[in-house]
């Protein structure tokens, strides 16, 4: 029943998601840039070290993390309002702004490494090599060499472009997936054999720590605010919105989905986990998971290396050639994992892109006391006290 399941799910969600009223559909086509930026492989291979540090409370990590996320993108969707109609005025705001692109670039940089390192580590899963610590790295800087050579050469544009087509597989393979899971323990209850399962770790002030280090999972909407070229701010206000609110959706199910897996295989806490697991439920999710972890990273990689480039030219004045940036962002990935390993990238982007909120934070409290919006100021100041705290304390796992 399981495979039946993910494969009828599967099939009937790629065959929604990729017809024409859909991907001719303007409110999709805003959308799914920061849905794919935020539903990432990530947050699947990261579940298991935040099931390892919080148990059964792993769903409700999630969620907070998501709710952080969520009043995030208010801020940003605030400053989409205020503060777009007046970025082109020189001030105060202006130069916050410019340092807060320098952070996103630094941020998006490291988020690519660990992309490519995660998709390194899948490519080689089904192999008996799987185990070899340096062919992610290989993997990683061979691709990064590739997009960088591209770039320079031809654009981004294209593999952009199908990228964002890709990300419909992306959609329903996580969609088949958490049903899969859900599946098996519909099963497993059936048959009478379902417990709450024994995962009950003690929430240290380091495990604290750790969760907040994966703040940069459940960031990337902030990609709508650099798409005023193309969409209209309600657009890109109200998509980021459902964005938001879809992967929160899939971000809380997805660990409530599995533990009862966990408790069973009790694999260790590292990022093939999942796979480990899926082999359990199914023999086909694995492979489901792996096309996921490919085909997600890969286009995660490609739209972060090509919007990012577009701020890089920016903030350079124009200065800087378009078609150098992209070698450029390239050897600052390359650089970024050949000197570590995926947790502490994740947790490393986390802290940069905190740094990066927290300075939209500030900007968007400035307009709130131009506009005499109290209530509005005490959120935006909550939320910014946050993101300092991520900056400081988030570590990784």
């Amino acid at each position: 029943m399981v495979t039946l399941l993910a494969i009828v799910t599967l099939v009937i969600l790629c065959w929604r998601l990729y017809s024409k009223r859909v991907q001719n559909s303007e409110a999709y086509q805003a959308g799914v840039v920061p849905l794919a930026n935020i539903m990432d492989i990530g947050f699947v291979a990261m579940t298991p070290i935040i099931v390892h540090i919080t148990g059964l409370a792993s769903g409700l990590a999630m969620a907070g993390l998501c709710a952080l996320g969520f009043a995030m993108g208010w801020v940003i969707r605030y400053n989409i309002r205020r503060f777009e109609p007046v970025s082109g005025q020189k001030g105060l705001l202006h130069n916050i702004e410019h340092i807060a692109q320098w952070a996103l670039v630094l941020a998006s940089v490291v988020n690519v490494a660990y992309y490519l390192q995660l998709m390194g580590a899948a490519i080689i899963y089904p192999f008996p090599f799987a185990g070899v610590a340096a062919f992610p790295t290989i993997i990683a800087v061979v691709s990064l060499l590739a997009l960088g050579g591209i770039g320079f050469f031809h654009g981004l544009g294209k593999l952009n472009q199908m990228g964002q087509r890709t990300t419909a597989f992306n959609l329903a393979a996580v969609g088949a997936i958490i049903v899969a899971f859900l599946a098996y323990n519909l099963e497993v209850a059936l048959a009478g054999n379902w417990s709450l399962p024994d995962y009950r770790p003690e929430l240290t002030i380091e495990g604290g720590r750790q969760i907040l280090g994966f703040f940069a999972l459940v960031q990337g909407f902030e990609a709508s605010r650099y798409l005023s070229s193309e969409y209209s701010a309600e657009l890109r206000i109200s998509t980021m919105r459902k964005a938001q609110i879809i992967a929160s959706v899939v971000f809380v199910l997805f660990p409530l989905s599995t533990l009862l897996l966990f408790a069973e295989v009790r694999p260790e806490p590292t990022e093939a986990a999942v796979l480990q697991i899926a082999e359990v439920a199914s023999p086909v999710l694995p492979w489901l998971v792996l096309a996921l972890a490919i085909g997600s990273q890969a286009s995660a990689s490609v739209n972060a290396i090509s919007s990012r480039s577009h701020v890089l030219e920016e903030i350079s004045g124009n200065r800087l050639p378009l078609r150098v940036t992209f070698p450029l962002l390239a050897a600052g990935a390359i650089a970024v994992v050949l000197v570590t390993d995926v947790l502490s990238a994740v947790a490393a982007a986390s802290r940069v892109f905190a740094v990066f909120f927290a300075l939209q934070c500030l900007i968007a409290l400035l307009l709130a006391g131009r506009h005499k919006e109290w209530p509005k100021f005490a959120g935006i100041l909550a939320v910014g006290l946050a993101m300092v705290i991520i900056a400081i304390f988030g570590i990784s796992s």
